[in-house]
């Protein structure tokens, strides 16, 4: 008899090698190193009641808000029929033509042509991104708004997905 525990292994492991697009929007350089100065900031506080102390929660911090920047950063993935992002999703069927945003067309949809009523899962650190339509008539959300580093890869996961499931 098959262990159980493969068998609950055995999904996730074939969606991460299926998978067209998959990305991770970490911080950019500046909020890691506002982070780590955060983190510093804990181990100085104790530095008049010791230094052994101070040093060792000041690592702590460290580590700790690094650890918290890189759990809090969502993931975008195009796999299964299924577009990710974070912990939303959505079949790529019910999802029109994807646009890539370049930096312009993203300060556009970021400001004067932003949509309230869009799914949004948008970083202030990366400054391009994905807008794609949302085509089920009974979902009140126009469009799906992503931030990502690869827009154009993003888009032709997009793409490739929804000829694999039409």
């Amino acid at each position: 008899m098959p262990d159980a525990s493969a068998d609950s292994a055995r999904p996730r492991a074939l969606s991460d090698a299926t998978a067209l697009h998959r990305e991770r929007l970490l911080p950019s350089i500046g909020v890691w190193i506002v982070g780590i100065a955060f983190g510093s900031v804990l181990g100085v506080i104790l530095v008049p009641l010791s230094h052994v102390l101070s040093l060792a929660v000041g690592i702590i911090g460290i580590v700790g808000v690094c650890v918290m920047l890189a759990m809090a950063s969502p993931v975008l993935e195009v796999s299964g029929g299924t577009l990710r992002a974070g912990r939303a999703q959505i079949p790529v069927d019910l999802l029109g033509e994807p646009e890539v945003l370049d930096k312009d067309g993203w300060s556009v949809a970021m400001s004067v042509g932003f949509e309230p009523l869009a799914f949004h899962l948008t970083r202030g650190w990366v400054h391009t991104g994905v807008r794609v339509p949302v085509l089920d008539e009974a979902d009140p959300t126009p469009a799906w708004v992503l931030s990502t580093r690869r827009p154009e890869d993003l888009a032709l996961a997009l793409r490739s997905a929804r000829s694999q499931h039409s």
